[in-house]
């Protein structure tokens, strides 16, 4: 079963530009990841395959 990566970007207090990616547990849809981070633009997948995950 996938897993969905969620993808935003972020400013902390010292004005660094900041890449911050939520990997959520298999099974939640994508719609469920859009009601609890609405901002979010960029979504991902990560596919087991042979013991390790792929992102597509």
């Amino acid at each position: 079963m996938p897993r969905r990566v969620v993808e935003t970007n972020a400013v902390n207090f010292d004005q660094d530009k900041l890449q911050v990616l939520v990997v959520y547990e298999e099974g939640k849809s994508k719609e469920e990841i859009r009601k609890e981070n609405p901002y979010c633009k960029k979504h991902g997948v990560l596919y087991k395959a042979s013991g390790a995950y792929e992102f597509k």
